[in-house]
């Protein structure tokens, strides 16, 4: 019954999101482009930004920002990191100042910058199959957000299959509908002009790796390792090159794709502390993970991807 409602309301996002695009300006830019790893160069430390920690505590004025780990949905924790960003907002917005200019470097690093670019949130991809199963009813991170959004038509199949170390960029995702149960249609109850507006960043992990045994919570190849490392490195370049300083990331390949999470969250972690990531590129970093455990198996302190995450990123300084 869920499939059948859920193959329902991606034929009325298909239908409606065009509707919607009739009262919204060809500015607001939807085109989706692919980025490979081997093209983009490590960060330039001299265009960094800075960002420091704003909220007292021992932390307080060092370069960087304190991870949050939060059992969201992607768009909704998108919208907490900026509420008001819509497509009204971009298309009203000055603009910012580009990576590197003095007047960015100058007192960046103690001001939150205006709300002129999005959030950036990671789409957890099918590598070969346009936002995964939502046409079909199917519901992981990937079809939730092609449901709530015009994320599915941006998504075109001649950018398919994802190379191994490619990512897709999609600068303008408008959000149409509330998060899962409801799934309501904000449009036209709200204008085109007010809907919600994200970026996403479209990677795919490795798909079911081996695992070493008994307790399958590592790779058990050194080589999965070091690939899934390199899309961690490409997914935050793209970030930066695209100019985003508040970045949602997940759970790359803890579901359906069978990737052993505690590895994957050590992973991110040590990524995110390589020296080509310090010296304050985001105001914030963001991880929203649905928890997949409930009662005593759920929370901060389950078993489920949402607890492994949590403690192994939560607070820590980056």
């Amino acid at each position: 019954r869920r499939r059948i409602r859920l193959r329902a309301i991606a034929q009325k996002t298909l239908d409606i999101v065009p509707t919607i695009f009739e009262h919204i300006p060809p500015a607001i830019e939807t085109r989706t482009t692919t980025h490979h790893l081997k093209d983009l160069a490590p960060l330039n430390p001299a265009n960094c930004p800075g960002f420091t920690i704003r909220s007292l505590g021992p932390h307080h004025g060092r370069k960087g920002t304190r991870i949050r780990v939060l059992d969201k949905d992607a768009f909704d924790a998108a919208i907490t990191l900026q509420p008001n960003t819509t497509v009204s907002s971009i298309l009203s917005a000055s603009p910012r100042p580009q990576p590197g200019e003095d007047t960015q470097m100058t007192d960046c690093s103690s001001t939150p910058t205006q709300p002129t670019k999005p959030v950036a949130l990671l789409n957890l991809a099918n590598a070969h199959q346009p936002g995964g199963g939502w046409l079909n009813g199917a519901l992981a991170q990937e079809e939730a957000l092609c449901y709530r959004s015009s994320l599915g038509l941006s998504l075109l199949k001649t950018l398919y299959p994802i190379p191994p170390l490619s990512a897709l960029y999609t600068p303008h995702v408008v959000i149409i509908r509330d998060a899962l149960p409801a799934h309501t249609l904000l449009f036209p109850n709200t204008p085109a002009l007010d809907l919600p507006v994200t970026s996403v960043i479209t990677a795919a992990a490795i798909f079911r790796p081996w695992l070493r045994n008994p307790d399958r919570d590592t790779y058990a190849r050194e080589e999965d390792v070091e690939i899934t490392m390199y899309k961690i490195r490409l997914i935050l370049r793209v970030a930066v090159l695209q100019g985003h300083t508040k970045i949602v990331l997940g759970a790359l390949g803890c579901g359906a794709f069978g990737n052993p999470a505690a590895e994957v969250a050590k992973l991110f972690l040590e990524v995110l502390q390589e020296e080509e990531f310090q010296g304050g590129w985001w105001e914030e970093v963001v991880f929203a993970v649905m928890d997949n455990k409930s009662g005593e198996n759920g929370g901060k302190d389950g078993d489920g991807n949402y607890g492994v995450f949590y403690r192994a990123l939560h607070g820590h300084v980056v």
